[in-house]
């Protein structure tokens, strides 16, 4: 699952798959027991939010690969200064692949919080769950 093994977008089926997968730890972890706007735990927002961004990007690898605008052209990292075209869009992809590995570890080891000067969070095993289903829905697509 690292950049340097990924040669091609994954099929629009497989990228259904991977964005519905995110939008499915998205909803597990709003329903966490201490997520409670305005006042969410620091560590559960930040793991929330990364994932945020990877669906995002996957929604929008389309448009990038097109060269069409995006609707949060900052909320996608400009890879090696690519921003448009099937270039972009590889490295989008590659991109939520990484977080991909960093969100499934933050969350079934959250002592990496911690050495990150988060708090501590016990996910439980909804959030663990769903974690793995995108991790095992990237690699499927790889």
């Amino acid at each position: 699952m690292t950049s340097n093994s990924i040669s091609q977008l994954p099929t629009p089926e497989q990228r259904e798959d991977i964005t519905a997968s995110l939008a499915d730890l998205i909803t597990a972890i709003e329903s966490h027991s201490q997520w409670t706007p305005p006042n969410v735990d620091r560590g559960l927002f930040h793991v929330w939010d990364f994932v945020k961004r990877s669906h995002y990007i996957m929604t929008e690898l389309d448009n990038i690969a097109a060269g069409r605008k995006v609707q949060h052209p900052e909320q996608i990292p400009k890879n090696d200064g690519v921003a448009s075209g099937p270039e972009a869009a590889l490295a989008s992809y590659s991109d939520v692949c990484t977080r991909t590995i960093t969100i499934n570890e933050m969350i079934q080891n959250p002592r990496m919080l911690v050495m990150l000067g988060l708090s501590n969070v016990d996910f439980g095993s909804a959030i663990q769950e769903k974690s793995e289903a995108v991790k095992e829905a990237i690699k499927s697509a790889n």
